[in-house]
């Protein structure tokens, strides 16, 4: 029981905390959910771009000999076939890719990711300065991309 009571008297006693921090941990989870999205996104493009490099390097090298050698004519053929079938360089491609995009995102949305940090890690009194502004980025950019404010075709504007 003193658990429970412990819990609901720290609820009682913060409830600006409690708020603020619920709002930093949605903002976190919006800049979280579209930096995995594009990270996703960007795994399997930047895998599959390198793997038509590599594939074209090695058809490349595969197509063209330059002598009539049947030993170097099999070296090859096992190289072009082995660089088909290996799966690890598209492994680490994907990785690099998926950093890439999840880097390039949370970059892109830095202003929320920061606002939402401080409105979860900040004291008291500051995380309700961040917990605000993440309410304006928040109502900013619902109002810019639910009814186009601030685009340039904005009916507002002419």
């Amino acid at each position: 029981m003193k658990i429970i009571s412990g819990i609901v008297n720290t609820f009682k006693h913060n409830k600006t905390k409690l708020l603020t921090g619920a709002m930093g941990l949605a903002g976190l989870g919006v800049v979280g959910y579209d930096s995995h999205y594009v990270g996703k996104l960007q795994a399997d493009l930047y895998a599959s771009e390198r793997d038509a490099k590599n594939a074209i390097y090695y058809l490349n090298n595969n197509m063209y000999n330059t002598g009539m050698s049947k030993t170097e004519e099999k070296v090859r053929d096992f190289s072009y076939n082995m660089e088909l079938g290996t799966n690890w360089k598209r492994f680490i491609n994907t990785g690099i890719g998926y950093i890439k995009g999840f880097g390039s995102m949370l970059i892109s949305h830095i202003v929320p990711l920061t606002l939402s940090l401080g409105a979860i890690f900040a004291p008291k009194g500051a995380a309700k300065w961040f917990a605000g502004g993440l309410g304006a980025y928040g109502l900013y950019a619902f109002m810019k991309n639910f009814f186009g404010f601030g685009t340039p075709g904005d009916p507002l504007n002419k």
